[in-house]
């Protein structure tokens, strides 16, 4: 196998040279055969592959990372076969089976107070101007070492743009652009720069070239001292969004990044949406009226390091016992069922995503397993499954759970059949039952406007308590995040300044933005002084805890029933969707800051009055028509009648 992989090493460098592919792929593939031991090609399947996964997954590694090597892996079995084209050898890497799912990336820039802190840190002329060129002009940190004295033109005045040639990756040239001030921190820098006969422009106290690792720890060090956590990517990120933020198209910015592809800058850019910022806070501006006292000042907040998102094994344990009734051809099966989907979400949500599954398969099984004579899964027929589908609609099972109780039995037996096991194809050609049309689950804007008002009397009292409430009910109710995205962020995740709001791990694993209203941003405000201060990066605690979804759902519930309201965090969202899209914002806009991947599922949760559709189509049909609203004929009763005949 050593041949086989000298040889891909080869075909990667011819095909990369000098980019860091060849090194990475090839280590992939050395991890895998060092997996499965000593194994010829031809007798290597998908089970193989699935073994490497679950081992990459009990190391708690990012799916990226995982699929980066399931792409290495697939590359070298796709080489292999090239090599011998007669010979018909399939490639066991299977990406519907064994891809896992990759949540879309977050945006990755620096509140600005962030930076300031940082450059507040660094007292090295050499150090700012390195960090400086990374904020200001967008440079990789291997960019900033590679960069030579000739690769820097002066400018003709001090007033104009000095221009700076990049080698990025692949080799390719580009030219970026330091505005004054950062063109100044350089040459501060290169007036102290040691003569040498090394032409690099930064240099170490031997005078020789600085190294990424190099570069990268003092980056750590001075954000240490500053109290962030922050890497130099982060600061390229910084970079872009600052441009996209004043609406420079995302064309420009991707020939200043050196990206093939504007796929890539829209990453970037991710975090700067000018567009749906205005629109939200126009929509917002006659919906956020709670009165709140004056705002206090932004104080520097010590962030703790970021903690590992991990999912604690002994509740997995816990909940895998659930299945230990049931026999072993069965229980075996379920166990692995459940402990690959515990591996594919998020951790935070892991264990009530378990607990969840469990119970409906719990259910499901013990029905069929007491009527239905199943010694087999091979056994289960069409009839013994629709027989279960009817027994819960006699029970007054609505048609969504029934969906749900067959969408779960569905996935499970797909996932039996991928190892291996005989499934009846009948059961999968179960219709789902028809579900009807979701009623409205918003606030009207009366009741909404009387639930704040009594949230904001009953934390009226200055206390720490209060001031926790008060800021993650204005959350919910001024943002429409999800709880479980309430409850999961981190300190970092808030850019006050900005007035903005990263959302990392959301329902289908999508990181979005949303936006704060100066209401909420004066509740944070209060809260934070009094923040407990413990290792824990989590936004929100109560004494030594987390906040928990229960404790949540408790005082909400409580407070509506003050306001003689029925309410939940969810309905506060479609609250929020309804007020927005009411008041102008569209459809696509209320998608992206709900963060649904369908425009169809964000239609569910706004509702449009037929006050509002009547006044906007009044504006559209007067640009149409030339006939303004108040001139509009106004039918009497005899026309009414007239008109109706006519038709008839």
């Amino acid at each position: 196998m050593k041949e086989e992989i000298a040889q891909f090493a080869s075909f990667l460098h011819r095909r990369f040279g000098t980019r860091s592919t060849p090194k990475h792929y090839v280590n992939d593939v050395q991890l895998f055969f060092a997996h499965i031991g000593p194994k010829a090609v031809t007798f290597i399947t998908a089970r193989d592959i699935d073994s490497f996964v679950e081992a990459q997954v009990n190391r708690n590694l990012k799916a990226t990372t995982i699929n980066r090597r399931l792409a290495a892996l697939h590359s070298f079995f796709e080489f292999l076969a090239d090599q011998n084209p007669d010979d018909a050898l399939p490639n066991p890497v299977i990406w519907r089976r064994h891809k896992r799912k990759q949540a879309q990336p977050v945006p990755r820039d620096v509140p600005d107070d962030q930076v300031e802190a940082l450059f507040a840190e660094i007292d090295n002329v050499r150090d700012k101007a390195i960090f400086g060129l990374m904020v200001g002009a967008g440079l990789r940190v291997g960019e900033v070492v590679r960069l030579r004295l000739t690769d820097l033109e002066r400018p003709h005045s001090p007033e104009q743009l000095a221009r700076l040639r990049v080698w990025g990756k692949g080799e390719k040239e580009r030219i970026v652009w330091l505005t004054p001030h950062w063109y100044r921190l350089v040459t501060q820098w290169l007036n102290q720069r040691p003569a040498t006969d090394n032409d690099f422009v930064f240099l170490n106290r031997s005078k020789q070239p600085l190294s990424v690792r190099g570069t990268q720890e003092r980056l750590q060090t001075y954000s240490q001292r500053a109290g962030v956590y922050l890497t130099p990517h982060q600061l390229r990120h910084t970079f872009s969004r600052r441009l996209a933020d004043q609406r420079m198209p995302v064309e420009s910015i991707s020939k200043l990044l050196g990206h093939a592809q504007i796929e890539t800058t829209q990453r970037y850019t991710a975090s700067a949406d000018p567009d749906l910022r205005d629109e939200f806070r126009q929509a917002m501006a006659g919906v956020a009226q709670a009165t709140i006292s004056a705002t206090p000042s932004l104080l520097p907040i010590s962030i703790p390091p970021p903690q590992p998102e991990t999912a604690d094994l002994a509740d997995l344990e816990r909940i895998l016992r659930r299945f230990d009734p049931f026999p072993d051809w069965l229980g075996s099966l379920l166990r692995a069922h459940l402990t690959q989907r515990w591996h594919k979400w998020q951790p935070h949500m892991a264990a009530q995503h378990a607990a969840r599954l469990t119970r409906r398969l719990a259910v499901t099984w013990t029905w069929l397993l007491e009527r239905c004579s199943l010694s087999r899964l091979a056994a289960l027929r069409r009839s013994d499954v629709e027989a279960f589908l009817n027994a819960r609609a006699a029970a007054g099972l609505t048609a969504n759970t029934r969906c749900h109780d067959l969408s779960t039995l569905r996935a499970f037996l797909f996932f039996a059949q991928e190892q291996g096991v005989a499934v009846s194809a009948s059961v999968f050609r179960i219709p789902y039952p028809e579900r009807p049309e979701p009623l409205p689950r918003h606030l009207s804007s009366e009741a909404y406007q009387r639930l704040v008002n009594t949230v904001l009397h009953r934390t009226e009292a200055d206390t720490p308590q209060n001031r926790l409430d008060r800021a993650w009910f204005l959350m919910l109710a001024h943002t429409g995040v999800r709880l479980s995205e309430l409850l999961n962020l981190r300190l970092s995740d808030l850019d006050l300044a900005s007035g903005r709001i990263r959302i990392r791990s959301s329902k289908n694993g999508h990181g979005r933005l949303v936006y704060t209203t100066a209401e909420l941003t004066r509740a944070l405000l209060a809260y934070l002084p009094v923040r407990p201060h413990l290792p824990d990066d989590h936004l929100w605690l109560e004494t030594d805890k987390r906040l928990h979804d229960r404790l949540v759902r408790s005082r909400l519930r409580r407070w509506g029933q003050a306001a003689g309201i029925d309410v939940s965090p969810h309905v506060l969202r479609h609250t929020v969707a309804t007020l927005l899209i009411n008041r102008g914002m569209p459809v696509e806009t209320l998608r992206r800051l709900l963060g649904h991947r369908s425009p169809n599922v964000t239609q569910q949760y706004a509702r449009l009055s037929d006050s509002v559709v009547q006044r906007q189509f009044q504006a559209a049909i007067e640009g149409i028509e030339g006939i303004a609203a108040a001139e509009w004929p106004v039918l009497s009763s005899i026309d009414k009648v007239q008109a109706a005949y006519k038709l008839t």
